[in-house]
C-alpha cells in the first residue's frame, strides 16, 4: 500500500511539472506574439511617419523652386534698371530722354517685394517622429536655413521699404510736381529736379546702394544654398 501511494504521488507531481511548463510555454508565446505585434505596429508607425517626412521635404523642395524662380524674377528687374541708375548717376540724360521715356522719372518709385514660401519648412518644424540621422541632419539645415536666411532678407527688404516711404513722405509734402507724379506723369518741374537736384542724385544712389550692395546678395545667397538644398532632397529621396 506504501509503496502504491507514492506512484500516485509522483504520477501527481509529472502531472504538475507537465502543466506548469506548459502554462510557461504559453505565456512566453503569448509575450513573443505581443511583442512581434508592437514591433510591426511600430514598423508600421515608423514606416508612415517615414512617408510623411518625405512628402513634407517634397514640399520643402517645390517651395524653393517657386521661391528661386521668383528670385530671378527680381533679379531681372534690377538688371533691367542698372544701366538706368548709372546713367543718372553720371547726369547722362536730357530733357529728351525723359520726354521720351516717361519710365525713368520712376526709377525709385517702388521696388519689386518679395515673399518667401514658409508652408513646406511650417510642416518640417511641427513634424514628430524618429528620423534617420541622416534625414535629420537634413531637416535641421533645412530649418536653419530659413531661420537664417529670412531674417536677413526681411531685414534688407525694411531697409528698402524705410528709404521708399521716405522719399514718399519727402516729394508728398515738400514738392510741386508730385500731384502729376503719383498719377505717374512727368511734368517739367520734375524733370529739372532730376537733372539738376543733388537731392535727387543721393535718393537714386542711396535705393542703388540697398538694392545692388544690400538685397540682391542675400538673394544670391539664398539662391546659390537654395540649390543646394534642392539637391540633398532629391538625393535623399531617392
Amino acid at each position: 500500500m506504501k509503496l502504491n501511494i507514492l506512484g500516485k504521488q509522483s504520477a501527481v507531481g509529472n502531472k504538475q511539472s507537465n502543466f506548469f511548463t506548459y502554462a510557461i510555454r504559453e505565456v512566453i508565446l503569448v509575450v513573443i506574439g505581443i511583442l512581434i505585434a508592437v514591433s510591426i505596429n511600430n514598423w508600421n508607425e515608423n514606416r508612415k511617419k517615414n512617408n510623411e517626412l518625405n512628402q513634407i521635404l517634397v514640399q520643402v523642395k517645390e517651395d524653393l523652386k517657386t521661391d528661386l524662380v521668383k528670385i530671378d524674377k527680381v533679379f531681372e528687374f534690377y538688371e533691367n534698371k542698372k544701366p538706368v541708375f548709372k546713367k543718372v548717376l553720371k547726369s547722362e540724360y536730357t530733357i529728351e530722354d525723359y520726354t521720351e521715356n516717361p519710365n525713368i522719372a520712376f526709377l525709385i518709385f517702388g521696388y519689386p517685394e518679395l515673399a518667401i514660401n514658409q508652408r513646406g519648412v511650417s510642416l518640417l518644424e511641427d513634424f514628430k517622429g524618429d528620423v534617420e540621422i541622416e534625414k535629420e541632419t537634413l531637416v535641421q539645415e533645412l530649418i536653419m536655413f530659413y531661420k537664417q536666411q529670412i531674417l536677413e532678407i526681411n531685414v534688407d527688404d525694411e531697409l528698402r521699404f524705410k528709404d521708399y516711404k521716405e522719399n514718399f513722405t519727402y516729394w508728398k509734402n515738400n514738392t510741386d510736381w508730385w500731384l502729376d507724379y503719383v498719377q505717374l506723369k512727368v511734368n517739367k518741374e520734375f524733370i529739372e529736379y532730376a537733372l539738376k537736384s543733388r537731392d535727387y542724385k543721393t535718393r537714386v544712389a542711396t535705393a542703388e546702394f540697398f538694392a545692388y550692395k544690400v538685397y540682391l546678395p542675400e538673394l544670391s545667397k539664398f539662391k546659390q544654398k537654395g540649390l543646394e538644398l534642392i539637391e540633398k532632397i532629391e538625393k535623399i529621396n531617392e
